[in-house]
């Protein structure tokens, strides 16, 4: 056995990662499955900034995803590892001109954001009237009007896209077509607070408003993501493209156009555990506070959701306290996750794994005082297998360019010139 494997039963290093590679096949074989037999003629696009890890952009490509990017960075991340230009969604509102240009001469399916993004797709289909420039277009739509309650914003409106209301999705459409460029496809992203279908089929009821009404000629639909995922619910999947196909029904045809789906968080978010282990308790007036060698950097970054978990006490402890508040290894004050009230007592060296926390927790890895953790796979057959080593001091110091700025080092006093 090499030293990157281990046997399940001792468990990782703390603090690391653990993808299960059974329950990540698990839920992108749903998916597939349920476009298949929905809407064949489809693209699933894996959402690269929800976990952005090599390893996964690879895994997703051999499973034949395309790659969803929203940065000239992650377009650049996954032409490296092997993403073809017509197999990258190419999204998000921070496109620089050079790059742009360069998808759409590369076949990327790319969809437009800004005003700026127009005014340069027009620009290019103008300086080569040849090429077959095809653009989608983001819509900006009310999800808190027709879905009272989903909209992550509330009543706020969203700052992405082209609203298409007050007449500047027609504008943008209007500006491209005079310049050549073929408008192909809407993007109809938008995150909710719940899982519930009606979401998906209010997007689709408004692509359908939108293709009506401007008697638009689509190659592609992109839905976006906000997808979740469950393990547990193995017909969520096959209800939300069943409910976008019959919404969608009599206004577009499924054989000649494609549905682009982006999920992120709903086939990486499930699979994904957080082992860390009790460093030290210590009680305090009428607390006790358990230090962990995780925090919240690692486990929630945006600070704002609950985490399933499971504590893996010393089988000899029956006790229970009746209130333990745990905490991360950082210096803030807030770096508390839980409270746990009347849970078994926890002592230095116990392990608690954090259940369900694939999404965005990676991605937002930092360098605050301690570096990123480890990443293991749990493998098919049981086995860890290291795919990411924990961050080390060696990895920062290589990755800065410091020493070249430094000034030139002197072992005297500064040198004064005599008068």
């Amino acid at each position: 056995m090499s030293s990157s494997e281990q046997q399940p039963s001792t468990g990782p290093p703390t603090p690391a990662f653990v993808i299960d590679e059974a329950a990540l096949g698990t839920l992108v074989t749903r998916f597939q499955k349920a476009l298949a037999q929905h809407w064949p003629n489809s693209v699933m696009s894996y959402s690269v900034k929800t976990n952005s890890l090599p390893w996964l952009l690879s895994y997703m490509k051999q499973r034949g995803l395309w790659a969803e990017v929203v940065s000239d960075s992650e377009y650049k991340l996954a032409r490296a590892l092997g993403f073809a230009p017509e197999r990258i969604v190419y999204n998000g509102p921070v496109k620089s001109r050079a790059l742009l240009r360069s998808a759409l001469c590369s076949g990327s399916l790319t969809n437009l954001d800004s005003g700026r993004e127009v005014r340069w797709a027009a620009e290019l289909a103008r300086e080569k009237p040849d090429l077959d420039v095809r653009v989608g277009l983001r819509v900006n739509w009310d999800l808190e009007r027709l879905c009272p309650g989903e909209s992550t914003v509330g009543d706020k409106a969203s700052r992405f896209g082209f609203d298409f209301e007050n007449g500047n999705l027609g504008e943008a459409i209007g500006e491209l077509t005079e310049a050549g460029v073929r408008v192909a496809g809407l993007h109809m992203h938008r995150n909710s607070r719940t899982s519930s279908p009606k979401v998906f089929q209010a997007s689709a009821a408004v692509a359908s408003d939108i293709i009506s009404t401007l008697g638009l000629d689509l190659d592609w639909l992109d839905i976006g993501g906000g997808f979740f995922g469950s393990l547990n619910d193995t017909e969520l999947f096959d209800q939300y493209i069943s409910s976008i196909r019959a919404t969608l029904s009599g206004v577009v045809d499924p054989g000649q156009i494609r549905l682009v789906i982006e999920p992120g968080g709903s086939v990486i978010a499930a699979p994904v555990e957080l082992h860390a282990k009790v460093l030290d308790v210590k009680d305090i007036g009428r607390q006790r506070f358990v230090i962990t060698d995780t925090s919240r950097v690692d486990l929630d970054p945006l600070f704002r959701k609950s985490t399933p978990f499971d504590i893996c006490a010393e089988a000899a402890v029956q006790q229970t306290h009746p209130e333990q508040v745990i905490a991360g290894f950082t210096c803030m004050e807030d770096d508390r996750l839980m409270v746990l009230t009347d849970y078994p007592t926890l002592s230095e060296g116990d392990r608690i794994v954090f259940r369900r926390v694939g999404a965005y927790t990676m991605a937002y890895g930092s360098s605050f005082i301690e570096y990123p953790p480890a990443v293991y796979l749990r493998r098919n057959d049981g086995l860890l297998s290291l795919i990411r080593p924990r961050g080390e001091v060696e990895d920062y110091l290589q990755s800065n360019h410091w020493r070249d700025s430094l000034p030139a080092s002197s072992t005297g006093s500064t040198a004064i010139a005599a008068s």
